[in-house]
């Protein structure tokens, strides 16, 4: 029987999560919990003073009940779980108030790989400019810079592929399709 040490699983990936979105556009590299990348993620993100939506396949069951986290709908929760790239959650992610910046929405979308749109990234954290390839269309980007073009308001993005790899894209970042 192979025994799981949670807690050092979670600083592993907390760890990944923020090189990602401290450094945005750069690959970083998560270890499943319960043979899922995405539910590795949910648990270190989720606690029971946290709210999520998840719209996907996923079973989320035994993670509630490690999490406490609450379920709440798509338009209020802290932290927003898709099986795929979904426009939509993106427009309907929070993005926190002028005096609470940081009641915003962060959306994790599961993805093949991340090839596709060719975009230059900048902003904090990447030195000059940055060119990457996101698995979104040009709206999605649109929508995403124009969601975040009211600093400190907005949403932190991260893409997780098949690989157990992750790209973010943080509030500051700005993105230019090439």
């Amino acid at each position: 029987m192979n025994i799981v040490d949670i807690e050092k699983l979670n600083r592993e990936n907390f760890k990944s999560i923020m090189n990602a979105l401290s450094m945005p556009g750069n690959i970083e590299k998560i270890k499943p919990l319960f043979e899922s990348n995405l539910l590795a993620i949910a648990n270190c993100l989720l606690y029971s003073e946290v709210s999520y939506f998840y719209e996907g396949i996923e079973e989320f069951d035994l993670l509630d009940a490690i999490t406490n986290a609450s379920k709440t709908k798509e338009c209020e929760a802290d932290y927003i779980f898709c099986d795929e790239i979904n426009e939509y959650l993106l427009t309907k992610g929070k993005i926190g108030t002028s005096k609470d910046p940081e009641f915003s929405g962060t959306l994790i979308f599961k993805c093949k790989d991340f090839n596709g749109l060719k975009v230059k990234l900048s902003g904090p954290g990447i030195n000059k400019e940055k060119i990457v390839n996101l698995p979104v269309d040009k709206s999605f980007i649109e929508f995403f810079n124009e969601k975040n073009s009211y600093f400190p308001l907005g949403n932190e993005v991260f893409f997780l592929d098949e690989n157990a790899q992750i790209v973010a894209l943080s509030r500051t970042t700005k993105v230019e399709v090439i």
